[in-house]
Formats: C-alpha cells, sequence, structure tokens
C-alpha cells in the first residue's frame, strides 16, 4: 500500500479539487480508500472523481471532523476510510474535492493507493 497527503481548501459556491493520484502508463495505479477528515460541518457535498467521471459523492456530515467544539467530538461511527477499490485508467487523475455551498469547509486526507503490475 501507498499513501499520498491531500489537502482541499473549500471557496463558497465552488467545486474545488485538489491536484490529484496521477496513474502513468508506465506506472499505472489503483485507487483502494481515501482516509478523510473536514474542517467542519456545512452540509457540503465531497466528490471524487476520475477524468470528467464522478464516481463518489458524499455529504460531509458522514466523515470525522477535526472541529473543536463540544458537539463535534471525535466519534466512532463516522467514516475515516472510505473504499473506493477502483482502477485509474492510465494517463488519468483520481482527484477528490468538495463542492460548497453558502460555508465552505476544508478537506484532509489522503490516497490509499497500490501500483498495478
Amino acid at each position: 500500500m501507498y499513501y499520498q497527503r491531500f489537502a482541499v481548501v473549500g471557496v463558497i459556491n465552488v467545486t474545488t479539487l485538489d491536484a490529484g493520484l496521477v496513474s502513468l502508463v508506465e506506472e499505472p495505479v489503483r485507487i483502494t480508500a481515501i482516509l478523510l477528515t473536514v474542517s467542519d460541518y456545512a452540509d457540503d457535498i465531497i466528490e471524487g472523481w476520475i477524468g470528467n467521471e464522478r464516481v463518489m459523492e458524499c455529504p460531509d456530515y458522514i466523515f470525522d471532523t477535526d472541529a473543536l467544539e463540544a458537539t463535534m467530538s471525535k466519534s466512532t461511527t463516522k467514516i475515516i476510510r472510505l473504499p473506493i477499490e477502483q482502477e485509474i485508467p492510465p494517463g488519468q487523475i483520481f482527484k477528490a474535492g468538495v463542492r460548497c455551498g453558502a460555508v465552505a469547509i476544508d478537506l484532509f486526507g489522503a490516497y490509499e493507493y497500490e501500483k498495478v503490475e
């Protein structure tokens, strides 16, 4: 298993994606999961894309948060690792991002992937 860190700073009323996990012709990769926390809960949408195809869409409140509020303590019922289990075609990029509404949030996490032989 390999891991590549990412961070996305959300922008109000905009979908913002990170630079992504690149699958090269010489070294194709398969994304197995993303490890993710959000900065807050604002009913924003977490997305995953391969090229121009959206392969993941989840609300922010199912993920754990780093917010330091009494009502948002670390939870054992929130998702920290979201399985993706998808091969990224050579030359394509898997990108995680956030579609923000009236309140922007940030994403912090890592791609969990393996090299395809």
